[in-house]
């Protein structure tokens, strides 16, 4: 069996089928997962035949329960504020990323032993597009209603690394009534402090590879939803980095609260291992905010 066809039958296959049943949970009709997965209605009839923890126990035997929570949630976001281009885009890009990292090389060979120690996976080029990534993810928080207001007085960035190095926004992103905006694409080099912080982490945690900026809202809810530590005071951007990175030396965390300091206003930051995990991330804690939260003017 080809590698291609071994990551379809072993990732791409089941993840679409605990896809469908996690929209249809959601009260999707199997008409409108059809459309939103790609596929046609009888096929998500067929995958919802199946109950969904055959998924679970398949895709479990190649990704850590905690990716596959993560994968989830980028992908039921990605279906309800991106388009099916996007969402095939990222399930393409990531069942590549996991032939060419050799990840699935162990469970093949146990599958097919006459394989020996091939390692055709290594031929595969991947081209990482970090760039439209952290552009995809900027797309996702424009159309989440309430992002908006997770963005700090000192303006928000998302920021990537790639081959190459930190992507993110020019002049950071903003807000224009209850819309965010951007000047210009993403590009290398943006957010000098962001990718140092993210580079920082990165040494640490290499699946770490993207980070944004928030601000410090909504702590007790995310507590229940994200892992959540908290650091400072910071009275200088250094000070920031050295914090959040001492904080990493002790576990991994989907954000990082910053108290601020002398000068230096409190922002959370949102750590993934991409921009687009990072964005629904910061959608998900966008639903954490109530009326008496921080709404930006």
């Amino acid at each position: 069996m080809l590698p291609l066809e071994f990551v379809v039958e072993v990732v791409v296959t089941p993840l679409k089928g605990l896809v469908a049943h996690q929209l249809a949970e959601r009260g999707y009709s199997q008409s409108r997962i059809g459309q939103l997965l790609g596929i046609s209605q009888p096929a998500v009839s067929s995958y919802l035949k199946n109950p969904k923890h055959l998924y679970e126990e398949k895709l479990l035997k190649v990704l850590e329960r905690q990716e596959l929570q993560r994968l989830l949630r980028t992908l039921t976001t990605l279906v309800e504020y991106a388009s099916v281009e996007e969402f095939l885009r990222y399930v393409n890009n990531y069942s590549v990323g996991l032939l060419s990292s050799l990840r699935l090389c162990p469970l093949h060979r146990s599958a097919y032993p006459e394989l020996g120690n091939c390692e055709i996976c290594r031929d595969l080029q991947v081209y990482t597009e970090t760039a439209k990534r952290v552009e995809m993810a900027f797309d996702l928080l424009r159309r989440c209603r309430d992002c908006y207001r997770l963005v700090p007085k000192v303006l928000m960035n998302i920021v990537e690394l790639g081959p190459e190095g930190g992507v993110g926004y020019p002049g950071r992103i903003y807000v224009e009534g209850a819309q965010i905006m951007a000047r210009g694409r993403p590009r290398p080099g943006a957010s000098r402090f962001l990718i140092n912080l993210v580079s920082e982490v990165n040494k640490l945690h290499p699946e770490i590879k993207a980070v944004a900026n928030v601000a410090y809202v909504a702590r007790d809810c995310a507590g229940k939803v994200f892992s959540v530590a908290e650091v400072g005071p910071s009275n200088s951007e250094e000070e920031i980095v050295a914090n959040v990175t001492a904080a990493f030396q002790k576990g991994i965390y989907d954000v990082v609260y910053d108290m601020g300091g002398s000068g230096i206003e409190p922002n959370a930051y949102i750590f993934g291992i991409d921009a687009v995990d990072v964005a629904t991330k910061v959608i998900e804690l966008a639903k954490c905010l109530g009326p008496k939260d921080y709404k930006h003017v």
